[in-house]
């Protein structure tokens, strides 16, 4: 290889390393502002179901980890559990195996107490942002009777009115 010129190839140089992509061609008839199907992502199966606000339950998983389920289906959870001796707490999206259990998936975020704290603490900022788009946020009743909050798998039927009522309250305002 004598002169100076480079081959081409990986490390050749010349092509840039990127492959360049293609325009999709369309037909004449194709009208742009008309509206697109949005692709369903895996999760979106129950969708409907989660148009009902979910009231908030204390539950226990089989780790006995404490967890509250953001939707209907409990797919997606908040978790308080220990990892090598720190507290998380977890806000992560759940999958159903072969054999029917559910497996914490990829989508999610562990956070320390430090972090957790860190995030309540920025609530109200965050509320503040939202209110300038016009959206209503449900602020959470810190005075509530903790005790009406006991696992779901030891609350009575009066429990279970009492946490809706909690709910309730917090929608009125």
């Amino acid at each position: 290889m004598t002169g100076g010129f480079k081959r081409g190839g990986i490390r050749g140089g010349g092509g840039g390393g990127f492959k360049k992509g293609y325009a999709k061609k369309r037909s004449p008839g194709d009208d742009d502002d008309a509206p697109r199907a949005s692709k369903k992502s895996k999760g979106d199966d129950d969708e409907e179901e989660d148009a009902a606000p979910v009231v908030p339950k204390l539950k226990t998983d089989e780790d006995n980890n404490p967890f509250i389920a953001l939707n209907h289906s409990g797919k997606r959870r908040v978790t308080v559990s220990d990892f090598k001796g720190m507290t998380l707490v977890s806000i992560r999206e759940y999958w159903v195996n072969d054999g029917g259990e559910l497996k914490p998936g990829k989508k999610g975020i562990s956070l320390s107490i430090e972090q957790y704290n860190a995030l309540l603490a920025s609530a109200p900022l965050l509320e503040s942002v939202l209110s300038k788009k016009d959206v209503q946020v449900a602020r959470p009743n810190y005075e509530a009777d903790l005790n009406a909050l006991k696992p779901a798998e030891e609350e009575k039927e009066e429990g279970q009115q009492s946490i809706a009522k909690v709910y309730d309250d917090e929608n009125e305002e």
